[in-house]
């Protein structure tokens, strides 16, 4: 095998992009949104604007920072070079690649060569001392030519080194289901069939890696949901303005009921049917407690009653009860006990 090769100070140019920014910019993209979600689990911030905002906050670590790194690199390598831009023959060998120019003969070992692989547009050599060779897909025959060199050259690096060489990994279009990962409610079922698929069909580390990364953002979010929900303020006075709304309510179908009736219910559950709409149901004590939630606090006085929630702290005769709140033009003739 030989290749030709000539190339133009744009050829490294354009190297650099694609190597420092568009290089594996698609696991790297996926590996941004991971960390970005998992930032925002830990935080418990899941407001889409604030997601975009630690997107464009990460972006430069994942992109824009490794890009000028390597392209100061490669810059230095290039200025230091004697000929960079002279015509080159390329001709692998089992032990090395003979290169030749206008400066005469050189021949490669691979124990000098630190990472082979391709870009976009250019197949790589980088030396341990940070030199690189590009070699444009262009001078290549064909796919196959290439991928032929890069095996030979990855090979007797393998060799050199002493490193039983595995196959490269290579991007499966059933990966793309892992996105479905990042998807409420059905990430952590996706997880699972994932790792499941892995294991046992295609036995393949990566899908495991996906379902399990699935499963581990699934079980954060709800699981900081949850503890939201428990252990936060904010999310309990919305609760206990729908208690003070549902429980004004109750006081009419209380009233309602004695209109009927000529007297009060005995307890809250003869005003419970399949028919009616209301809701007998403390839902502060279901907050509370985690569990079903019970019936307000309802004692029937002669011809009176007592009716309260027992508000955020789950216990009655507390300072935070919830009690009716109607006017006292309202309550005048009503038989509910106002609270004191």
């Amino acid at each position: 095998m030989q290749i030709e090769v000539e190339l133009t100070e744009h050829d490294h140019s354009n190297f650099y992009r694609e190597y420092g920014f568009r290089m594996k910019w698609k696991l790297k993209a996926v590996i941004l949104l991971l960390v970005d979600f998992l930032i925002c689990i830990c935080l418990n911030i899941l407001v889409w604007q604030l997601v975009i905002l630690f997107v464009f906050l990460l972006f430069p670590f994942f992109f824009v920072i490794p890009y000028y790194v390597s392209r100061a690199n490669f810059k230095r390598q290039y200025s230091n070079a004697l000929s960079p831009l002279s015509h080159k023959v390329y001709m692998p060998f089992v032990i090395g690649i003979e290169i030749i120019d206008e400066g005469g003969e050189r021949f490669l070992r691979y124990e000098g060569v630190k990472r082979a692989g391709k870009t976009r547009n250019y197949v790589f050599l980088i030396l341990s001392s940070d030199e690189y060779y590009i070699l444009p897909h262009w001078c290549f025959s064909s796919y196959y030519q290439i991928d032929q060199f890069l095996n030979l050259v990855r090979t007797g690096i393998a060799n050199a080194k002493g490193v039983v060489q595995s196959p490269p990994a290579t991007f499966k279009p059933g990966y793309l289901i892992g996105l479905l990962c990042l998807v409420p409610l059905i990430g952590g079922i996706t997880g699972i069939v994932l790792v499941i698929l892995g294991l046992v069909h295609y036995k393949d580390k990566i899908f495991v890696i996906i379902g399990t990364v699935g499963i581990i953002i699934t079980v954060s979010l709800y699981g900081s949901l949850f503890y939201f929900s428990q252990h936060t303020d904010v999310f309990k006075s919305d609760f206990a303005e729908l208690t003070q709304t549902q429980i004004n309510d109750l006081v009419k179908n209380i009233e309602f009921y004695k209109l009927q009736n000529g007297t009060y219910p005995d307890s809250l559950q003869q005003l419970d049917s399949k028919e009616s709409a209301i809701s007998i149901y403390d839902t502060m004590n279901g907050l509370n407690t985690g569990s079903k939630a019970n019936p307000y606090h309802y004692i029937k006085a002669g011809n009176r009653y007592v009716l309260f929630s027992v508000g955020m702290d789950g216990k009655p005769n507390t300072a935070d009860d919830i009690y009716p709140t109607l006017t006292h033009a309202d309550t005048s003739k009503l038989g509910f006990i106002r609270k004191r």
